[in-house]
């Protein structure tokens, strides 16, 4: 290892330990010790680059939103009502943003209630749980009508970065269906982020799979599309939240080969995702914390203890 002296070199004094990256008057002698090299970066000249970054010189494919103005990069998908695009802010911070942009006058009203649920859902049990799950929540970065379009709309959401895309998605790279191990930590992961909802009197209110965005290195799962979200419900509506996040997992299993699922899926395994998709009632029973139960069960008695598998994408 090698160890560096922090010295004045006018009168050998110590300096702070800030001399590494900056300029410092030695407290001995007075003198100005700038650090050599070209990692040094001047006042001005870092006053000049954040000039060059806020300037609007992106050209074409570029809204604004809420008085920022966002670089289209790529088209992520087209609906009913919006086109969604994965956009970088333009200026000193480029983030990565996820943006909705109106198709249909409906939007408006749906764009502005997500915003609303998004930023609910975002203060949900602050001192508690809710520090890990607000990362697999949607955070709201500007929502209103686009500057300069009249008549349009958009969402803009702060892009979460790793996800490789939605259910569908993976649904259509494994049109035979996935391997069972990965069902089970893709259902964990919906049934816990629901879990948390409902402890807090929410629920999605629409989940399907192009819904529920994978991440196949963290094997995480988060949800988008929560316009359909409440507060306030009852066992009624999150048992149907917790049956149709099994039928999402029917789908995966399934891929074109239909309702049914393949003889690859264990015989414990296949019951629990049919009963849950099925039947209600059953999902009520249970609830989230029940069902994550069972299935952890049935994946340990299928596979034995958890282990990580990759997910080849």
């Amino acid at each position: 290892m090698a160890w560096i002296a922090l010295t004045c070199p006018q009168c050998g004094s110590p300096l702070p330990r800030v001399a590494l990256w900056r300029s410092v008057k030695c407290a001995a002698c007075g003198a100005l010790v700038v650090k050599s090299g070209d990692s040094l970066v001047t006042r001005e000249t870092f006053r000049q680059a954040l000039i060059r970054a806020a300037q609007d010189s992106v050209g074409g494919g570029a809204v604004a939103c809420g008085g920022t103005r966002y670089q289209l990069v790529q088209v992520l998908g087209t609906g009913e009502i919006s086109q969604v695009h994965l956009a970088r802010r333009v200026g000193s911070l480029p983030l990565l943003a996820t943006i909705k942009l109106s198709s249909a006058s409906r939007a408006e009203a749906l764009y502005a209630r997500e915003a609303e649920v998004s930023r609910e859902l975002q203060l949900l049990d602050r001192d508690g749980a809710g520090a890990y799950f607000s990362t697999l929540l949607p955070e709201v970065m500007a929502q209103g009508p686009v500057d300069r379009n009249q008549g349009g709309q958009a969402l803009v959401l702060r892009h979460p970065t790793g996800y490789w895309g939605s259910l569908v998605s993976l649904n259509d790279r494994y049109p035979a269906g996935i391997d069972p191990r990965h069902a089970v930590w893709i259902w964990r992961r919906m049934l816990e982020l629901l879990n948390f909802i409902f402890t807090n009197g929410w629920c999605h209110g629409d989940v399907r799979p192009e819904h529920a965005l994978v991440h196949p290195q963290h094997h995480g799962v988060r949800f988008i599309g929560w316009s359909s979200a409440r507060k306030g419900t009852g066992e009624k509506d999150q048992a149907a939240d917790l049956s149709r996040s099994a039928r999402v997992v029917q789908v995966l299993l399934g891929g074109a080969s239909g309702p049914g699922l393949p003889d690859s899926v264990p015989a414990g395994l296949a019951q629990l995702v049919t009963r849950a998709a099925t039947d209600e009632g059953f999902c009520r029973s249970q609830g989230g914390a029940g069902l994550d139960a069972q299935l952890r069960a049935e994946a340990t008695a299928a596979y034995g203890p958890p282990s990580y598998v990759p997910l080849e994408i």
